[in-house]
């Protein structure tokens, strides 16, 4: 399976953890290459791809951190929204279910970071469909 590997980290929405977080990982030489954060009223979800997820979620859970390892698919296509705009329909029209979706400029392309209901559905779709996979994280 094409995936890769994303960290899912609960926070409690006070003052600093973020920063918290962000500076443990520069202390160790971890690079971010995309991050998202969702909040509710009590708690947040960052999502992290880091240069290094198992040396991230060791570090972070070191720390008392609640971190989860997801497998998620990274797509690369054009930057621009017509091209985003034709990935995302072009996979969702074949049935693929997108629980979430972020995503981050990677040398000049973006990358759409997806969480499909289905891994190995989403998987065969998008490459039935030519789209690019990108493996190689940690």
């Amino acid at each position: 399976m094409k995936t890769i590997k994303q960290l899912s980290i609960f926070l409690e929405n006070q003052n600093g953890k973020l920063s918290d977080i962000f500076n443990a990982l520069k202390e160790e030489s971890i690079e971010i290459q995309a991050a998202s954060v969702a909040d509710t009223t009590d708690y947040g979800i960052l999502r992290l791809i880091t240069s290094n997820q198992i040396q991230a979620s060791k570090l972070l859970q070191s720390k008392g951190i609640l971190v989860n390892v997801n497998e998620v698919l990274a797509i690369e296509i054009d930057a621009n929204t017509s091209t985003f705009a034709n990935a995302v329909e072009t996979i969702t029209k074949e049935g693929v279910s997108i629980n979430y979706l972020y995503t981050f400029h990677k040398d000049g392309n973006l990358v759409l970071i997806i969480r499909p209901a289905n891994l190995e559905h989403a998987e065969s779709v998008i490459s039935a469909k030519g789209l690019k996979l990108i493996q190689g994280w940690e």
